[in-house]
């Protein structure tokens, strides 16, 4: 009998919120390796806690690698990091960037010099260099090789929320563009990229758009209802009916 080749994901900010419910979701699948990016070993010690708990799929495993996008990491950088983690990586399936950063809400005219830099330091610069890292590994993938970039509605430039988003909102219509360029520029390869907004979930950064928009209640999407569409959307993604293009959780296209 042929052994079963696993389909190997990578989840960046994989120890809280929406990371950590990808990561969950992904584990209880069968043959299915996710590799999840902490910040820091307090980061690590959190996962590997939360994670005792699932019931994990036949022949499913989990690799931590510890990666800060505070500042710049280079690709040579990730993939040794990946590298001296485990040595059983041969290939790729998924790509989903999810590590973020929300910066103060302010309107720009307000927006500080740091808020913006750090805000495409995690949000911009960091999803495109774990691309650039992982990009080899992907492309020995055994069918299309996928990028999920998380977004937010917030990055809408056509659709511009009638909120401030500080450095979080042109973060995010940034990496948008770069993710709409992988697309483009990869096609040879088949490469499936598209970015992916989630909803305004009940996550830490959610909750903390709540109170910097001085909105009263709780965010109107669970955890499990964003990464149960997320993961649909994933799973059905194709260069013809995601690849290039700006998606919600449920499925819906949104305006770059």
């Amino acid at each position: 009998m042929t052994p079963t080749v696993n389909r190997v994901y990578v989840v960046t900010g994989a120890n809280r919120g929406l990371g950590l419910g990808l990561t969950k979701k992904l584990l209880e699948r069968r043959a299915t390796t996710v590799i999840a990016s902490v910040r820091n070993l307090e980061a690590a010690t959190s996962l590997k806690s939360e994670i005792e708990g699932v019931a994990k799929g036949e022949n499913s495993a989990l690799h931590i690698i510890q990666l800060d996008f505070s500042s710049a990491l280079s690709p040579e950088n990730i993939r040794h990091t990946l590298a001296a983690t485990t040595s059983t990586i041969t290939h790729i399936d998924v790509l989903i960037c999810n590590a973020g950063f929300a910066s103060p809400m302010t309107p720009a005219l307000s927006t500080s010099a740091e808020e913006l830099r750090i805000s495409f330091e995690v949000n911009t610069i960091a999803p495109l260099l774990v691309f650039q890292a992982f990009w080899p590994l992907l492309q020995k993938s055994g069918s299309s090789p996928k990028l999920a970039v998380i977004s937010s509605s917030v990055g809408s430039i056509g659709e511009q929320e009638p909120l401030p988003g500080g450095g979080y909102g042109p973060s995010k219509a940034a990496s948008n563009w770069l993710t709409k360029a992988l697309h483009a520029q990869n096609e040879a390869e088949g490469l499936i990229a598209f970015a992916l907004h989630p909803g305004w979930v009940q996550t830490r950064a959610g909750d903390f758009a709540a109170k910097e928009w001085g909105y009263s209640g709780a965010p109107p999407v669970t955890v499990e209802d964003s990464v149960k569409g997320m993961l649909s959307v994933i799973d059905g993604a194709t260069r013809d009916n995601a690849s290039g293009n700006f998606i919600t959780q449920t499925g819906e296209l949104l305006s770059w």
